[in-house]
């Protein structure tokens, strides 16, 4: 269990694939029709590729977790079809008002490594 105390500024948690299928891109569209197919990946799907890496790879979590804020920066469209990989980082923590946060950095590539977009995610951590 990741705990408040033992989790570490600088610890990585490793890295996360995910395969920009057409499948994929197809689901998208069917929850998202306003946001139609243009042969790169909607900008939105940024929450989908870091909350999955996330999901997969900062685990097993304390129950009661509330995420308290997200940003990103984006850098690149990546490609349908692409193999995108991400990586997450804890960028810190602090008490604050006998509130636990912790702060995760991600960093999503693509197939040829170059940077597609990243992010800062912020959690109240209940434990």
């Amino acid at each position: 269990m990741h705990l408040f105390d033992t989790l570490r500024e600088g610890a990585s948690f490793g890295a996360e694939e995910l395969h920009l299928s057409d499948a994929l891109i197809e689901r998208w569209t069917s929850l998202y029709p306003d946001d139609p197919p243009d042969g790169r990946m909607p900008a939105g799907m940024i929450a989908v590729a870091t909350m999955r890496a996330y999901s997969s790879l900062v685990v097993p979590r304390p129950p009661g977790n509330i995420h308290g804020s997200q940003r990103y920066e984006m850098l690149r469209r990546p490609a349908v079809g692409e193999r995108l990989t991400t990586r997450i980082a804890c960028a810190g923590k602090e008490l604050k008002r006998d509130r636990r946060w912790v702060h995760f950095d991600t960093e999503t590539v693509g197939e040829d490594g170059i940077p597609c977009f990243r992010g800062r995610m912020t959690i109240l951590w209940a434990a």
